[in-house]
């Protein structure tokens, strides 16, 4: 093999030595010299110069070598290829004398012609499609790949033959080219909607430009920066984008990079990002609150205690794309779960809250806590009334037509604005409506002595009703004045008595106090005309009665009532319990979600039984071979044999069976985090507490 070892005839190229078959292998050299001389940016390529030559490989007696391009033969023929295309083919012809060239001293076709080229040193340029040696060259452009790049064989092949003693020509080489700089890889850190992130690029040149787009789901894409040179921008999500993931509190999104050279897009990366909903995006809500009953806002321009009743209407609003899950809110000791709802009667005075709780999709919670004011309000009290006959001028007198009523009494003013009055009413026993003398003057409060009265007959007893009255009820108070004192009377048709005071119906009348030292029997029905003294004993204020009917319920026995713990279960107090230490306190709710650490420590675990597949009754074959059946000398082990042949031989049968696993392990994780009913057994009724 005749290698050209020698060195590139041209600075700063290499050579691609090769080899030649025939008896030409031994007496001429044939090689390639290339270089990069230039590499595109914008179209990705290299382009690669090429020189090829042929010379006398070693010394020998004189001779030459001729190689000539005859027409419809392939002597002469010279090509090379890149990457297995054809990049250059030889035109003319080429020679070689018996003198060895060096890269320093040697002539060509371009300095010596072939008639004068006998003991020179002669290489022959075969790209000589050139008029000169400085233009005898073969340039190719070649594309790299897409990442900038590219390893490729550069190859020549050749027929020198001048006769069939002489051979081809050929050689190789792999050339790893330099890498083009292409589409820039950015880094993000971490990516929060609303605030700013930073983009760092590291550009492969830094006159590359970029611009930044980004895209969060379905979304329009926006851009961040347009064809900027800077190696570090700020870029602040919109909070909009939050859009695409309405259930969860981070979005998915990509960050794209398009790498300039000048106004040419060198390629586009993409990048994947998390961006955090921010636990701002939470949802919000609008309300509306109002007074239910009738005429008390545009009277008292307020809520007022006992009477007022809120209309509330929520309109709640996801956030960025979320929808709305739950609605809660507490207000008034009750917890509704609607957006529209009417309160109980408002029990409370002074400043008080509404609490609405929000909930998301993207299960986030808001809270908003409204305070508003409750004026105080109790129903007009009648206190220290004591009533009997006189005269005009207010002294006592069995037989008087006059009667003295002493009393206190108050109506809450209502910042001036309720109305108030006191009255003494009275009829006979037997009459169904009372006469009504005003008392007092005008104002919220009473308390003094009244003469009432001028014609009250001293043969008749009478049903005396004190009264106090404001714009939303009238508390009374019952008494009676009897007859003129007499021992005894007897109705004037006989069909009556009394004693101690005017015999007036039909009946048996008691006028004085009674005491009675024996048992006493009723076989008829016992009535009386007030019961106020049978109410107090019984349901003094403050009291709580229950009952299923709200006929009467509101002034039961002329007390005054307010419908009392409303969707609750009553408690005792249990001052050394901080949930139950003061009266009236209110806590709990219909419905509990556990968290976590509430539950129990527990585990799941699984057993069973797993069936390997039935094998029926077979036998395994023992490979060929010569085997040999014995002992060995003083031992006790045995072996095999087939008796000498070498067919294969099986074992013996086994019997069918089944073979059985057992397995363990944790069963996956289950349950959804709803709420839960927190109700006991319960059944309902209506509470009422005495006010009055």
């Amino acid at each position: 093999m005749a290698n050209w070892i020698n060195g590139a005839i041209n600075s700063g190229y290499t050579v691609v030595s090769g080899s030649l078959t025939g008896a030409a292998n031994s007496k001429v050299a044939c090689w390639v010299e290339y270089r990069v001389i230039s590499q595109s940016i914008v179209n990705n390529t290299s382009t690669i110069r090429v020189y090829g030559y042929i010379a006398t490989a070693q010394n020998t007696s004189q001779y030459w070598t001729y190689w000539n391009n005859h027409s419809g033969d392939s002597r002469g023929m010279f090509k090379i290829y890149a990457a297995g295309s054809l990049v250059y083919e030889r035109a003319n012809r080429g020679f070689a004398t018996s003198n060895i060239p060096t890269p320093s001293d040697y002539t060509t076709q371009y300095e010596t012609e072939y008639v004068n080229a006998e003991g020179k040193k002669f290489i022959t340029v075969l790209t000589d499609n050139a008029s000169s040696r400085a233009y005898a060259y073969g340039d190719f452009t070649i594309a790299h790949n897409s990442d900038g790049t590219r390893q490729f064989t550069l190859s020549f092949t050749g027929d020198f033959s001048i006769a069939s003693s002489f051979g081809t020509a050929s050689g190789s080489v792999t050339i790893q080219l330099p890498t083009i700089p292409r589409s820039t890889v950015p880094s993000v850190g971490s990516v929060t909607l609303g605030s700013a992130a930073t983009i760092s690029i590291y550009p492969a040149s830094s006159s590359f430009r970029h611009t930044f787009r980004a895209q969060f789901g379905n979304r329009a894409q926006t851009t961040i920066a347009s064809l900027t040179s800077a190696t570090s921008i700020s870029w602040t999500p919109s909070l909009a984008e939050a859009n695409a993931a309405p259930n969860a509190t981070a979005v998915a999104g990509t960050l794209y990079c398009d790498t300039y050279s000048g106004s040419t897009l060198l390629g586009t990366c993409a990048i994947s990002v998390s961006a955090t909903i921010p636990a701002s995006v939470v949802p919000t809500l609008t309300y509306s609150m109002a007074e239910a009953v009738s005429g008390i806002a545009s009277r008292f321009g307020a809520y007022i205690q006992g009477n007022s009743k809120l209309a509330v209407s929520i309109t709640p609003s996801g956030a960025y794309g979320s929808t709305i899950s739950s609605v809660t809110t507490t207000v008034n000791g009750t917890t509704y779960t609607t957006t529209s709802f009417t309160t109980a009667v408002l029990t409370g005075s002074g400043s008080q809250t509404m609490r609405i709780v929000v909930k998301d999709s993207r299960n986030r919670t808001a809270t908003y806590t409204v305070s508003y004011s409750v004026t105080a309000y109790a129903a007009p009290k009648l206190t220290n009334v004591s009533i009997y006959r006189c005269d005009s001028n207010g002294a006592a007198s069995h037989t008087g037509a006059y009667m003295s009523v002493t009393l206190s009494g108050q109506v809450t003013s209502l910042n001036n604005l309720n109305t108030a009055s006191f009255t003494v009413g009275y009829k006979l026993k037997t009459a169904s409506s009372f006469n009504n003398t005003a008392i007092g003057s005008g104002g919220y409060t009473i308390n003094g002595t009244y003469i009432v009265g001028g014609s009250l007959s001293n043969q008749a007893a009478y049903d005396i009703r004190v009264g106090a009255t404001d714009y939303f009820s009238t508390t009374y108070a019952y008494s009676d004045i009897s007859t003129a004192d007499t021992i005894l009377s007897i109705r004037n048709n006989g069909l009556g008595m009394a004693i101690g005071k005017v015999s007036e119906a039909n009946k048996f009348e008691v006028g004085w106090q009674a005491q009675f030292h024996e048992d006493v029997q009723f076989d008829g029905d016992v009535s009386f005309s007030s019961l106020t003294w049978l109410r107090d004993m019984i349901f003094p204020i403050g009291s709580i009665r229950m009952t299923t009917s709200t006929a009467g319920a509101a002034n039961f026995l002329g007390g005054t009532w307010v419908q009392w713990g409303s969707g609750r279960v009553p408690v005792g107090v249990n001052t050394s319990d901080a949930n139950f230490n003061t009266v009236e306190k209110q806590a709990g709710a219909s419905t509990v979600a556990l968290t976590t650490a509430q539950l129990p420590s527990h585990g799941h675990t699984v057993t069973g039984s797993v069936s390997i597949g039935y094998e029926g009754s077979h036998t395994h074959r023992a490979s060929t071979g010569s085997y040999k059946v014995g002992s060995g000398s003083g031992s006790s082990y045995y072996y095999m044999t087939n008796n000498g042949s070498t067919s294969g031989q099986t074992t013996g049968a086994g019997s069918s069976h089944t073979h059985s696993a057992s397995f363990s392990g944790s069963a996956a994780n289950t349950g959804s985090g709803s709420a839960h009913s927190n109700l006991q057994p319960y059944i309902t009724c209506y509470f009422w507490k005495r006010t009055a």
